[in-house]
């Protein structure tokens, strides 16, 4: 909800309380496709690369 809204730190407070939750979940290719639109859209996102460094988002 919050990424359809356009909250870049939203989106992203509530990818980590997922991976809190369950780590596995932000490995799916849903989420990593989101943790790769916020990483790499025009808003910028504190944490945003640790993240997607960490749960296999980040490519290169």
């Amino acid at each position: 909800m919050w990424h359809a809204l356009g909250n870049g730190r939203q989106t992203f407070a509530a990818l980590r309380r997922v991976e809190h939750e369950a780590p596995q979940e932000v490995r799916r290719p849903a989420l990593r496709a989101l943790t790769s639109d916020l990483l790499y859209g025009s808003a910028r996102v504190p944490g945003i690369r640790e993240f997607a460094a960490r749960t296999g988002a980040l490519t290169a």
